[in-house]
């Protein structure tokens, strides 16, 4: 029943960031430059950068569909450092490349170098503790949508947190 549960929270998610992505855009300011980079591959006791040699490109193609790009270098640019991916905590995953927490910091660096910030960003996926409905089947995720997942969430909370600055990382005051 874990499994199943977990595998319909996985769903939900999924359909959640689908419906939550499309009015990120509208709020974030045009980026002129995303990095993404992994910090992780330095850690003792981690299998990550075997595992998922392409998550950091994976991560910067996530939030270019989320973050409006420009072409004038003027605007600000973000940097992501992937610090950790676990799975329950450990870092040293499974065979099975499973894992349920994505760890990074994110920079939000102005043209002139002043204001920006840096902010945290982690996620993990949680059981949901709603039973599956009688009279229905779970139809589980495979571990390449659990991935996609993973990386569409880290990449809109992103925008989402990014959303709350303007140009020159300063709180959005309403």
């Amino acid at each position: 029943m874990f499994a199943q549960t977990k595998n319909l929270a996985l769903a939900a998610t999924v359909s959640l960031i689908a419906l939550a992505s499309a009015g990120v855009a509208k709020e974030v300011p045009e980026i002129s430059e995303i990095n993404v980079s992994a910090s992780y591959d330095a850690a003792q006791d981690t299998n990550a950068s075997e595992l998922f040699p392409e998550i950091t490109s994976d991560i910067q193609l996530a939030l270019a569909r989320l973050i409006p790009l420009s072409d004038n270098a003027a605007d600000p640019t973000v940097r992501v450092d992937i610090r950790k991916i676990a799975l329950n905590g450990d870092t040293m995953l499974p065979d099975s490349t499973e894992f349920n927490e994505l760890e990074g910091v994110v920079s939000f660096q102005t043209n002139t170098g002043e204001g920006g910030q840096s902010f945290p960003v982690n996620i993990t996926a949680v059981m949901d503790e709603t039973q599956v409905p009688e009279g229905y089947d779970v139809v589980p995720p495979s571990l390449d949508d659990f991935y996609r997942a993973m990386v569409d969430g880290f990449a809109l909370k992103i925008a989402q947190r990014i959303g709350t600055v303007n140009e020159e990382g300063a709180p959005i005051s309403n």
